[in-house]
């Protein structure tokens, strides 16, 4: 081998040193890392859970009123309850959900109990809410059309629409202590409280603190 081909064949191994590798496998695990981050992200971001709508409706309360599912959604969510007089379950709940709803109504919150007792039967159901003395608004299904559209087959059964108009909770049954996660449920979708309600509710409880510490 002459000084000139040995030459070259230095030069050559030297390059190869001196080039750095193209992937390692550092290299390689960055790159994974930043595409499952952007992947991630990119998916919490797209995804928006969909919840079915909640089928109109327009019906007469117990006073003669007409109510719209519509109108009240402006005022904030509603969990319509259904019932009727033989069911034992459901006015334990609509007796139990009293507290639950003095305490919401004030931010909007409403509680339908849809009655879906027959035609013959109305003049008990009048008198016996006002025995009751709820404070919820009464509305009569005597034709149990609202029922069908929404599907009821048990009762109690109750949805909680949103104030887009969407059912985003169903509850069916009830057992003693159900107030607690309704509430809570209730309590994810209600309007954001204005700086002077927080304001009121502060007040309000620290009002609650002095009569407690007397």
């Amino acid at each position: 081998m002459n000084r000139y081909t040995g030459r070259i064949g230095e030069e050559h191994k030297g390059r190869e040193a001196k080039s750095p590798k193209r992937f390692n496998l550092g290299t390689i695990a960055l790159f994974c890392c930043l595409f499952f981050v952007l992947l991630t992200f990119g998916a919490e971001g797209k995804e928006e859970k969909k919840f079915p709508k909640a089928p109109e409706w327009s019906l007469k309360d117990i006073n003669g009123n007409e109510v719209k599912l519509t109108q009240l959604l402006k005022q904030g969510p509603v969990y319509m309850l259904c019932w009727d007089l033989p069911c034992v379950n459901c006015i334990a709940e609509l007796d139990a959900l009293v507290p639950v709803y003095d305490s919401l109504k004030e931010r909007g919150f409403q509680l339908v109990a849809l009655s879906v007792d027959k035609p013959s039967d109305e003049a008990r159901v009048r008198g016996f809410v006002k025995s009751k003395k709820w404070p919820y608004i009464v509305v009569l299904d005597q034709q149990q059309k609202v029922k069908k559209a929404y599907n009821i087959i048990i009762k109690p059964t109750a949805v909680l629409i949103n104030m887009k108009g969407e059912i985003v909770f169903t509850h069916i049954g009830y057992k003693k202590g159900d107030e607690k996660r309704i509430a809570d449920e209730i309590g994810k979708w209600l309007p954001e409280e204005s700086e002077e309600e927080k304001s009121g509710s502060t007040e309000g409880q620290k009002q609650e603190d002095k009569k407690g510490g007397k």
